[in-house]
């Protein structure tokens, strides 16, 4: 149960605890008059979760422990050996111990040289170097040790953000059966800036994530990029936000973190920050407030802001000696060279502007290099005209929720950049470009002049928004979600095929005494190539096979698409029965090829002028031509424009054929087959099925056309779809190899 914008909301938590795996414990400990005191770390996971951990203090109907575990580093040695100790009412800390050298390539190197940089689109900022990667893979091993360690039955492990891309992957191969959510809490890049990683990186990265049940992201877009990145990677199929692995289904989805709405709103009400607000608007009589924070990142446009400000200083003089920006630049990493140099030109351009415009009654730029406290933060929110939140690229940017939380009584406008992932849950913001000095200006003028009409109309719809779905709904919302996942993913597991299973197809089989295998060939009893002429059947495919058809009790249809030529090349000698082209030809042992149609050849005419034009607008794609079919491949072309053109080539294709009633389109695994007449492998099944009282079939295949065959079937079959894939069979297996071992150990009974 939780209090959100005054209503009561049940909401149940279904784990036992929470497990959360972040690069820093939430606290750090500071020296203050010689005594040691424990404060809080800042970041918006860790004010995230801390508001999430007062809501279920007190709730029975919550986690069965209300205490929150928490791994992470500590800031050193002494804080880590204190921590190991702490305890209050919220947490369970539990440090992970990094030597310093190992820390300082793993997070100094390949977090923030490499993915921090590249992540947010600053390419020639990214170092590439394989001792950052295997430092990564080491430190993320030691979190997945602590993990493994503290975990117990029942937990929910939820990782977080770009220092633990390996973890759940890490986690998955020692747990199997754990629940594990990851959130990245900065962008997901699109899939032409992640694949600059080497190849082996960025597979291991996807890997890695992949390892968790369910994946969060701050907008869609981000989610969008990710699943771009998981079919390129490893060319999992996803079917809208689902990836179908070869073990589970992972759901990806936007989960815009939220913060404690009701903290930031109250606190303008508390006496210490009217009173501050009172002395802020003393100290600058009748005159406008612009305000920004931000910590010292090149990913927050400081200097562009900066130089937005002084165009609108130049162009609009008649606001000179009536407006103020105050930016505040919260100190973050000043040891590194290019840090310390940005914060030398930030404070050299403030110095500019300040001499250019100032006067003995104005100072148009007051800049503090400074952390502010809670209560001076939510006063210069409250006090601010204009909230200018400007980021290059940010995941999400809190600090813009945050100032329309506090607007009260003063009504601010918020102008942020379109670049921050916020901006697509502020939409009624003044949105900008960052990179344009005229466009923030013209911003700024806008917001100074805005009416008090349209600011409470902009305001009232951005605080509805983000009071309703505030931190606590975004945790649950991404709980809830992950528990949705396992419990599909259970449902899946029934139609996996078990020990238990097997032992009851094995026991059929005995038990029979007329069997037959009816057995696609692409995808299940091979893999797929580059081209269909390279996936030919392997020696030890044939031997179990083979053995099989030893016993005299079993008899084998290969039931495919692939055309006559190909398969007699495959199965020459073994006394099988072959249907070809999905069931237009047939061919039973020792006898020839029948045709189950005429449908002649004449009608490829209006069809292959279609499937060329194709071909020549979608680089790696090809025709195979067959005596019934056509067939138009895409298993080599781009995923996403391939699916463009597919679209757009079914379009094309109905406008042909419409009219002619004997036409088929068949969807295959990456292929599109145009074919003329009714036939299918359903068909051919039921054909081959009318010529033998069997007491035990097996039906086996891997795409939308042996649904047919499997819709086909009696009821008492055993119908197994390889692959992950929603389907009529039965049964799934994860991929062929495991239907290969089934049929050996058939072989074997």
């Amino acid at each position: 149960m939780y209090v959100n914008n005054g209503l009561i909301m049940e909401k149940r938590i279904h784990f036992e605890r929470l497990v959360i795996a972040a690069y820093r414990l939430p606290f750090k400990i500071v020296k203050t008059k010689g005594k040691n005191k424990v404060v809080q770390n800042s970041g918006g996971l860790v004010s995230a979760v801390l508001s999430l951990s007062e809501s279920l203090k007190n709730d029975e109907n919550q986690l069965h422990n209300n205490k929150i575990v928490w791994t992470g580093i500590a800031d050193n040695q002494s804080s880590s050996v204190f921590f190991k100790k702490f305890r209050n009412d919220h947490f369970e800390l539990f440090p992970v111990d990094l030597p310093p050298k190992l820390n300082e390539l793993f997070y100094g190197g390949f977090c923030n040289d490499l993915i921090w940089p590249l992540f947010h689109y600053f390419t020639t900022y990214a170092v590439f170097d394989d001792v950052y990667f295997e430092a990564y893979k080491e430190a993320n091993q030691k979190f997945c040790d602590e993990i493994v360690k503290i975990t117990r039955p029942g937990d929910f492990i939820w990782v977080h953000d770009y220092q633990l891309l390996l973890l759940p992957g890490m986690i998955r191969e020692k747990m199997p059966g754990v629940s594990i959510g990851f959130f990245l809490h900065i962008p997901f890049p699109s899939y032409e800036l992640f694949r600059l990683l080497p190849r082996g990186w960025r597979e291991c990265i996807i890997k890695g994530m992949l390892g968790a049940d369910l994946l969060g992201f701050h907008t869609n877009d981000y989610t969008q990029h990710f699943l771009k990145s998981v079919r390129r990677t490893t060319g999992f199929e996803c079917q809208q936000n689902v990836i179908l692995t070869r073990n589970q289904i992972v759901k990806a989805d936007a989960f815009p973190i939220g913060i404690d709405y009701s903290k930031f709103h109250d606190a303008c009400l508390c006496m210490p920050v009217i009173c501050e607000k009172k002395k802020i608007h003393k100290n600058l009589p009748g005159q406008k407030l612009i305000f920004s924070v931000d910590r010292l990142d090149y990913t927050k446009g400081l200097l562009l802001r900066l130089k937005g400000y002084e165009t609108f200083l130049e162009k609009y003089p008649e606001w000179h000696s009536k407006v103020v920006f105050n930016m505040v630049v919260v100190p973050s990493r000043d040891h590194i060279e290019k840090y310390r140099t940005l914060k030398k030109e930030i404070e050299s351009t403030v110095g500019r502007i300040n001499g250019k415009y100032s006067s003995l009654s104005w100072r148009p730029v007051i800049y503090q290099y400074k952390s502010l406290s809670f209560d001076e933060l939510i006063s210069l929110y409250g006090a601010s005209d204009v909230g200018l939140i400007t980021p290059l690229r940010d995941g999400m940017n809190l600090v813009a929720k945050e100032y329309i939380a506090c607007q009260n009584d003063n009504k601010g406008v918020l102008i942020l950049s379109e670049m921050a992932g916020a901006a697509s849950e502020l939409s009624e913001a003044i949105l900008i470009n960052p990179v344009d000095n005229n466009e923030m200006s013209e911003a700024i003028f806008n917001a100074l002049e805005m009416n008090q009409p349209e600011k409470t109309t902009r305001l009232g719809r951005m605080q509805k928004r983000i009071s309703e779905y505030n931190v606590f709904t975004w945790a649950f919302d991404f709980m809830d979600q992950a528990w949705e996942v396992k419990r599909i993913q259970k449902q899946m597991s029934v139609r996996f095929i078990n020990k238990t299973i097997l032992s009851g197809i094995i026991s059929a089989y005995k038990n029979a005494c007329n069997r037959i295998f009816l057995l696609d060939y692409d995808g299940t009893l091979v893999s797929f190539e580059k081209y269909p002429e390279m996936a030919t059947i392997d020696v030890n495919t044939l031997n179990i096979l083979r053995k099989l058809l030893d016993n005299t009790k079993n008899q084998i249809a290969i039931i495919s698409g692939r055309d006559r030529g190909f398969l007699e090349q495959q199965f020459d000698d073994m006394p099988v029965t072959l249907v070809a082209e999905h069931g237009y030809f047939i061919r039973k042992p020792g006898k020839s090829w029948e045709s189950t149609v005429h449908s002649g050849e004449k009608w490829k005419d209006a069809v292959m002028p279609i499937l060329k034009e194709y071909v020549n607008r979608c680089n790696g794609t090809f025709i195979e031509e067959k005596t019934g079919s056509l067939a138009w491949h895409y298993r080599n072309a781009d995923v996403d424009f391939a699916q463009l053109r597919l679209h757009e080539l079914r379009d094309d294709l109905a406008e042909v054929i419409r009219h002619k009633t004997n036409f088929e389109i068949l969807e295959g695994n990456k292929v599109l087959e145009i074919k003329s007449g009714k036939y299918d492998k359903g068909q051919a099944a039921l054909n081959l099925l009318s010529n033998g009282h069997f007491d035990f079939i097996l039906a086996a295949g891997d795409d939308k056309t042996d649904e047919f065959l499997f819709k086909a079937v009696p009821e008492s079959a055993y119908t197994i779809r390889v692959g992950m894939s929603p389907s009529l069979a039965k049964y799934n297996v994860s991929a062929y190899p495991v239907l290969l071992k089934l049929l050996k150990n058939l072989s074997a009974g």
